[in-house]
């Protein structure tokens, strides 16, 4: 398994380009690929993430085997980039990350406030979400000098993002390999919600919202759903082979084709 800090994060480092869009970042992934000599893979991204992997998968689809996406959607096709409720759950903050001058200001020396409070407000648990070690660790991270600022510069990107990817699938392409839709229940939860927005970008779609979790999908199923993707089988059985083990107890075996 291969789990690159993105551009910008963790321990890779800030782009003098300050281009933080989901092509530029993607495009990271493919020199990650070809590096370690990889030329077939399957892709997991959550958040963020998932713009890049789907710009890895536009760009390069004979590289991506299957694509399993969580939690987001992608500029263009419902991701918000204005405020549209007074709701605290209504995902407001993706607007005010995109001010990343006015974001910094109010954030800078209160990192761990604002992850610990948005820990809170975006999971199903509770403080149960993170553990302590995990909080400071994340913490740390974006405490660093430029890195809160090259957080936020993906939200600013947005505009851009949508431009991109409205010119792929706004003139009729599609992702042509299997992909596998996941939100979970307490956020982007409902199925119906899932395969609106993802029809739009995949003909091979199977959608699933993910029982018991918040915008955290949670360690153990993410890692029995790689699993499930590695074995000698095409990838959509993996996809619903992987369902019908996980989630039997929660979901309908006959809609996954089990």
């Amino acid at each position: 398994m291969i789990a690159p800090d993105i551009r910008g994060c963790g321990d890779s480092s800030i782009p003098t380009s300050k281009n933080y869009t989901a092509a530029a970042a993607g495009a990271d992934l493919k020199a990650i690929l070809d590096y370690l000599n990889i030329s077939s893979t399957y892709v997991f991204a959550h958040d963020k993430g998932v713009g890049l992997a789907t710009s890895l998968a536009i760009e390069h689809p004979s590289l991506v085997k299957a694509i399993i996406l969580a939690e987001y959607a992608l500029p263009g096709y419902g991701y918000p980039l204005t405020v549209q409720s007074s709701s605290l759950y209504q995902n407001w903050q993706l607007a005010f990350f995109a001010v990343p001058d006015a974001a910094e200001f109010f954030i800078r020396d209160r990192e761990k406030q604002m992850l610990s409070w948005y820990f809170f407000h975006a999971s199903y648990s509770g403080t149960a979400a993170v553990s302590e070690d995990h909080l400071q660790r994340y913490t740390n991270e974006i405490s660093k000098p430029g890195f809160l600022r090259s957080g936020m510069e993906y939200f600013a990107a947005a505009w851009d993002d949508e431009v991109y990817f409205s010119s792929v699938f706004g003139s009729g392409r599609r992702l042509q390999m299997p992909l596998l839709a996941l939100g979970g229940e307490a956020s982007f939860g409902p199925v119906s919600l899932l395969e609106e927005v993802w029809s739009q970008i995949g003909d091979e779609l199977v959608a699933e919202s993910i029982p018991k979790a918040g915008h955290w999908i949670g360690k153990t199923f993410f890692l029995e759903c790689i699993s499930a993707m590695t074995e000698e089988l095409t990838a959509t059985q993996a996809m619903r082979i992987q369902f019908g083990l996980v989630i039997a107890p929660y979901a309908s075996l006959e809609k996954l084709g089990r």
